[in-house]
């Protein structure tokens, strides 16, 4: 019964991680990344509120830039 809980589990991780990580035909251009992120960041800066706000868009940002890198 252990073994079977197992082998259901590490089935679930595997189905589970082939269905987050995009294919490699789906990646990004580096520079797609990059200017994503350059707008993201012009448009918070732009943006007119608070400036705890700014910081939270500002890392909202930053974890965009680095989920577009890491599905190259």
């Amino acid at each position: 019964m252990k073994k079977l809980a197992i082998l259901a589990l590490a089935g679930l991780v595997l189905v589970s991680a082939a269905l987050f990580f995009p294919m490699a035909a789906a990646g990004h251009d580096v520079n797609e990344c990059d200017r994503d992120h350059r707008d993201c960041r012009e448009n918070v800066l732009n943006m007119d509120a608070p400036w705890y706000k700014v910081m939270i868009f500002l890392t909202v940002c930053d974890i965009g830039l680095g989920k577009c890198i890491l599905f190259m």
